[in-house]
């Protein structure tokens, strides 16, 4: 049978307000009559929705496919004001732009959803139910799902721009300096992009936001090899050793001792090395139900003075801890993925695409080379609190990865980044 393109449509229903961070709703869609497989010169197009909310900021949209796998199409986008999505769709060169850059309203437009399409062109059989899901993350206002569309077409639906270096074809692996052996080691930066384009200060009044500095964190991995965590299954509240899933008296689920797989390549073949690298634990807050790897990053407001040689620290954030996948690829066509001038991609990143992290589970989790993992502006944790009395001005902003250097990686040179941020004050 031909491959052509076929569109399917469902409606939707009523948006339940956050009541909890369990609550999701689920909207199927019977998909049949396709021949093939997802990726192989066909696939999912694009995915189109239409939602009436006054506050899109608060829900976060998931496509799950008939095989399970899931991606995020938009994740608490939009700033605290926007409303709507009207016939929004997502694709995965949308010429509207990344759905966390865009500006609302979002009306008829193509936009780069906050997960990797190519996840759910896997090779997949496509026949079969898929499921939008959609959960409000916080209270006050309720919406409705008009419906939603998918798109399948003819194309080249796979975000990987070569033949990739993989524990399957090590031959396509390449030590740094084309030397014989090596770790192939990843590589932290944050992307200042998403950070400078996903920043706001909020008046002490505000109703949720009070006093805060929020600004989005995009972490990218332009190094050698991926940055992959790997569970032991051993569980502690504290050093006391426990089963998993257990409650702590803190009340925070019990924290899973993690290793970090460090590959190395030698004469054309892989192994790899497991290290004690921290931990990771299950965390329940609204839009996240998954498990996050603690210390992953660090905020701190400094103010400079003395031409630059006196630095006090104004506002200190605590540590977060994130879930880490793949939510994006850097490639080279734009300048998304840039540090100090240089942009990453499939062209300069001879391991480009090594490793494969769709999700976050206590098991696996990671960020491939040439990937990159998202923190929106209105994420939890994602902010710093203002103090009061903080007179106006011009203060920087630091965000520090991987703060206690529990991770190895090639250089921790580029792990601190800094902007200026203009304060201005309000009075509470």
């Amino acid at each position: 049978m031909p491959l052509f393109a076929q569109s399917f449509i469902a409606p939707g229903g009523r948006i339940s307000d956050y009541s909890g961070p369990l609550i999701v709703d689920s909207f199927p869609i019977q998909v049949n009559g396709l021949s093939g497989h997802l990726g192989d010169g066909f696939g999912l197009g694009k995915v189109c929705i239409t939602i009436i909310h006054p506050r899109v900021s608060d829900i976060k949209v998931e496509l799950q496919s008939p095989d399970g796998s899931t991606i995020w199409l938009t994740n608490r986008n939009g700033g605290a004001e926007a409303r709507d999505y009207y016939q929004a769709c997502f694709r995965m060169n949308g010429f509207s732009g990344y759905i966390h850059q865009a500006n609302p309203p979002f009306v008829n437009g193509e936009y780069i959803p906050d997960g990797r399409m190519s996840f759910l062109n896997n090779g997949q059989n496509p026949n079969g139910t898929w499921w939008l899901r959609i959960r409000d993350l916080r209270e006050g206002e309720t919406g409705t799902l008009n419906s939603f569309t998918l798109h399948f077409e003819e194309g080249d639906y796979s975000d990987e721009k070569q033949r990739p270096c993989n524990e399957n074809y090590p031959e396509a692996c390449q030590c740094p300096g084309l030397t014989d052996s090596c770790d192939l080691l990843p590589d932290f930066i944050i992307l200042e992009s998403f950070t400078r384009s996903q920043i706001k200060e909020y008046p002490f009044d505000h109703p949720y936001y009070g006093g805060q500095l929020r600004f989005a964190a995009t972490i990218a991995n332009v190094g050698d090899g991926p940055m992959e965590t790997r569970g032991s299954d051993r569980w502690y509240c504290g050093e006391d050793e426990v089963v998993r899933n257990s409650l702590c008296a803190d009340g925070e689920y019990a924290r899973q001792e993690l290793t970090q797989r460090i590959y190395h390549l030698a004469d054309g073949e892989l192994s790899w090395e497991d290290r004690s690298a921290g931990f990771n634990y299950y965390d329940d807050k609204p839009g996240h139900d998954h498990f996050h790897v603690d210390d992953w990053v660090e905020f701190r407001l400094v103010k400079e003075e003395d031409g630059n040689l006196k630095k006090t620290l104004i506002a200190e954030g605590r540590k977060v801890s994130y879930c880490l996948f793949d939510t994006g690829i850097c490639n080279n066509l734009d300048s998304l993925c840039t540090w100090q001038g240089q942009v990453f991609g499939e062209k300069n990143l001879p391991n480009y695409g090594f490793g494969h992290y769709a999700s976050c589970n206590a098991e696996q989790q990671g960020i491939s080379v040439g990937g990159y993992d998202t923190y929106g502006m209105l994420y939890e944790g994602q902010f710093l609190q203002l103090p009061e009395d903080l007179p106006s001005g011009e203060y920087w902003l630091e965000i520090e990865i991987d703060p206690l250097q529990l991770f190895y990686e090639k250089d921790r040179s580029n792990n601190l980044f800094r902007m200026p941020v203009l304060i201005q004050y309000q009075e509470k």
